[in-house]
């Protein structure tokens, strides 16, 4: 069963994180030096470009090379085609075998002949012994992170999704010694997902990216949305009484959950579905208001006490002193009821529901060991502030995710900075440290294909998902330092103005003030007109520093891209000002074509731009839009895809003619 594991209470397995980016103390992440079942020593892998061991494969890691395709390579397929591009050599893999000597690459159990001691499930060991290196895991996820964090070792990263963004380093000779065991902070699920979805390059590079950096989970967890079976028009037809008593009547908004035959239909769903071989069942409500207040099922939860509207549903303080919410006692109890009688069949079956909208407030019970509880920190619907309510969840149930909302489009509309979210270094640090404190397993965070305002920190929410007391200026200072070489500097002054000081963050540094309230305060520059000047001479510097040197210079082009895009919006509102119509709809079409034309960058979120999102993004001038036929069907016009990306000999003309506009 998927629960909340010892070694974070007992606060076991201490964390190193790679030396570059410094050490860090407590468990959940990293890799410490692991228990004594073999002797440490060094070995060469390679010298002068030329392999000295072969890599050998347990029998999990060969059923993953012959299942691998061109975009989902093995683990071991990759760490051969990696080691060659950093020492030129050429390795061959062959089946591991008592007394082989190689680079071992699987699960423990695919080795018992060698004493690697117990590893969890996603639990990663990385140990040379003088004569043999191992990458080896528990299992699937911790053989996976095993090499990758081997490669980070090396010097190799993965900072932003596509080819653009990653590191490989030259060196003809490798040789080392490596003692490295850890697991990471959140142990069911560490997700990044993207809202409003991807064309398929991006979708590809996302989840290139996705394993290169662990944000992987042991299962699938599911929390949609979901009536169980139930039919909403057919089933309220024949069975109105299965459905919410609103008001003094009967509607098909939501079911009854305290109704016995409503029970009995989660309970048959979950079993049909576990019989199916699911792993995780969602039973969230539909979304919206609308729950019932059904005085025979439903309205006893509050034992005689006087409710009263509050957030969209009922509260009442019962006699026992305790307040209770309608919603959240019968959806948490129904849950429980579907999840009892899952167990006996389905042990390792969890039965998964946020814990969102008008059932945020915790229930005044215990949740059943096979139940995960995702809540959320934005519609949140309960008296109690979000440092209450993840503490009070936290102390209900053994699974509980968070819902994070780190970029959504029509929130944030690709901007740079914040006050909370992918936007703010300091927000982030504080709030997952905050959260692993609570006994959150699983992270569930909404995103948008925007790396040129948010990638620094969904990057670094990916260090801090494994080794959650990582040293994000450390962190950061990596960043800098191999993304962009001599042009460092400069794009650490770009990235502060927008991300914060790029300061060190205390591990023990609350989130909350003493009312629990979030203390943390919103990056300071706001996108005018002065602080895209002062981003413009930053990169105009980086640029400079990096003309002759590609693996750089594609970087900083890219994030030239993101502020270009930018500098055609500040374009848009000058010209707003002054008119006439058909200029503002030039500047429309501007935005829109070149916004479409980064698709394939991963710089901003061309999607929703060109796509659902068109309108609202442009709504002050909708009357305007009218007279345009191309503009309003996604597709067409200027909100048709586009696969041709800038040129460096392009954005050198695009460059000079921002500087000369904002009069650089």
């Amino acid at each position: 069963m998927y629960l909340r594991t010892s070694f974070r209470r007992m606060g076991l397995l201490l964390a190193v994180l790679m030396p570059s980016m410094g050490a860090c103390q407590g468990d959940g992440g990293g890799g410490t030096a692991s228990p004594g079942s073999t002797t440490v020593g060094e070995v060469t892998l390679a010298a002068d470009g030329a392999a000295v061991m072969p890599i050998v494969l347990g029998t999990s890691e060969q059923q993953r090379v012959s299942a691998a395709g061109a975009d989902n390579p093995a683990p071991s397929q990759e760490l051969a085609a990696l080691l060659q591009r950093i020492s030129g050599a050429s390795y061959t893999a062959g089946e591991a075998q008592p007394g082989a000597t190689g680079i071992y690459v699987g699960e423990a159990t695919d080795f018992p002949w060698v004493p690697l001691g117990d590893l969890g499930q996603e639990e990663y060991l990385v140990r040379s012994d003088g004569q043999n290196l191992y990458l080896v895991g528990g299992g699937a996820i911790g053989a996976s992170k095993a090499v990758y964090a081997f490669l980070e070792r090396l010097g190799c990263r993965w900072f932003f999704p596509g080819s653009v963004w990653e590191v490989v380093p030259q060196q003809p000779t490798l040789r080392g010694t490596w003692d490295e065991r850890g697991r990471p902070a959140f142990e069911i699920q560490r997700e990044i997902w993207y809202g409003y979805g991807s064309y398929a390059a991006c979708g590809r590079d996302k989840r290139q990216w996705d394993r290169h950096n662990g944000m992987i989970g042991s299962i699938p967890l599911s929390t949609g949305h979901t009536w169980f079976g139930l039919d909403p028009t057919n089933d309220f037809a024949s069975h109105p009484e299965w459905f919410a008593y609103v008001g003094g009547n009967r509607q098909n908004s939501k079911p009854c959950y305290g109704h016995p035959d409503v029970i009995q239909k989660g309970i048959d769903y979950a079993l049909a579905r576990a019989a199916g071989g699911a792993k995780a069942i969602s039973l969230s409500p539909p979304d919206g208001l609308g729950y019932c207040e059904d005085p025979t099922y439903c309205m006893p939860v509050f034992q005689g006490a006087t409710p009263y509207a509050a957030h969209g549903t009922l509260f009442a303080v019962r006699p026992d002193g305790v307040l209770v919410n309608i919603t959240s006692e019968t959806v948490f109890a129904f849950v429980n009821r579907v999840a009892e009688a899952v167990a006996p069949q389905y042990p390792d079956v969890l039965l998964c529901c946020y814990g969102y909208s008008a059932y945020s407030h915790p229930p005044s019970f215990d949740f059943r060991p096979n139940v995960y509880i995702q809540t959320t920190t934005s519609y949140r619907r309960t008296p109690l502030t979000l440092k209450e309510q993840v503490e009070a969840f936290g102390r209900k149930t053994q699974n509980l995710g968070i819902r994070e909302y780190y970029s959504v489009f029509q929130w944030d509309w690709d901007r740079p900075g914040g006050r909370s979210g992918a936007g703010n270094i300091e927000y982030l640090a504080k709030s997952l440290r905050f959260f692993y404190q609570n006994g959150i397993t699983a992270l569930n965070a909404e995103a948008s294909i925007n790396w040129g305002p948010r990638g620094l920190g969904y990057y670094l929410t990916s260090q801090l998902a494994w080794n959650i007391n990582a040293d994000t200026q450390a962190v950061m200072r990596d960043f800098y330092e191999k993304a962009f070489g001599p042009a460092s500097t400069a794009m650490e002054r770009h990235y502060s103005r927008w991300y914060g000081p790029a300061r060190t963050i205390a591990p023990d540094a609350p989130p909350f003030d003493e009312a629990g309230q979030w203390i943390i305060e919103p990056v300071s520059a706001a996108l005018n007109r002065e602080t895209l000047i002062a981003s413009y001479h930053d990169v105009d510097e980086a640029a400079g520093l990096v003309r002759d040197l590609p693996e750089y210079r594609d970087r900083v082009d890219h994030l030239r891209m993101y502020l270009h895009y930018l500098c055609l919006r500040e374009r848009l509102a000058a010209v707003t000002a002054t008119g006439p119509d058909s200029a503002i709809l030039d500047a429309i079409r501007e935005e829109t074509v070149f916004g479409a034309r980064l698709m394939n960058t991963n710089m901003i979120h061309s999607r929703p731009l060109i796509g659902k999102a068109f309108l609202r993004r442009f709504s002050a001038y909708q009357a305007l839009l009218a007279t345009v036929p191309e503009a309003q069907t996604w597709g067409t016009g200027w909100r048709t895809p586009r696969e041709d990306v800038p040129t460096h000999e392009e954005m050198e003309a695009l460059w000079a003619q921002d500087k000369a506009w904002l009069g650089m």
